[in-house]
């Protein structure tokens, strides 16, 4: 066998994670959720530790069992706007390692530009769910006069929204 050949035998490919670093955030990442946002010991242990099966065997759905942990374990204390925004965006992360993990392999290595859509969806997600719960939260704890501003914003964005569903149905018709 020749030279040539041999510098054949490998492929090139563009920078890569290795896989084993996605499955070490997850319970990376939900043990400082816990520790941030959960004030009860037992509930950020259970978030922990389930976040730890979810690594290891990402088909237990350990992750999500993390997610429902940390949301029980905030329930339990008073909250902030800015704790439960935090608390959306690390737990929507939870949610996009647990779905990743089943068809990442431990030792194999994914590119990074193959994670650019889901860094996108993750980002459109969160500027739609950002705004979101700080409305809620302002309307939660306010008194009754922002609730009417509140339910006229709420109002614009569902006549937005049935507009954009609207336009995207007309698109799906005219090509059947």
């Amino acid at each position: 066998m020749g030279a040539g050949a041999r510098r054949k035998d490998w492929v090139d490919t563009q920078v890569a994670i290795p896989g084993a670093v996605l499955h070490v955030l997850l319970p990376a990442i939900a043990a400082v959720t816990a520790w941030l946002l959960v004030p009860v010991l037992g509930w950020q242990v259970a978030a922990v530790s389930t976040a730890l099966i979810g690594m290891l065997l990402p088909q237990t759905l350990g992750g999500w069992f993390s997610i429902a942990c940390l949301a029980v374990g905030m329930l339990l204390s008073e909250t902030s706007i800015w704790l439960v925004s935090l608390a959306v965006l690390l737990v929507h992360i939870i949610h996009v390692l647990s779905a990743l993990l089943p068809v990442v392999p431990w030792r194999g290595r994914v590119v990074i530009a193959a994670l650019w859509p889901t860094l996108r969806r993750l980002f459109v997600v969160q500027l739609i769910a950002q705004p979101i719960t700080i409305g809620v939260m302002l309307v939660w704890t306010s008194t009754d006069t922002v609730i009417g501003g509140a339910a006229l914003i709420g109002a614009a964005g569902l006549v937005g929204f049935s507009i954009l569903f609207l336009q995207r149905v007309g698109r799906w018709s005219q090509r059947a």
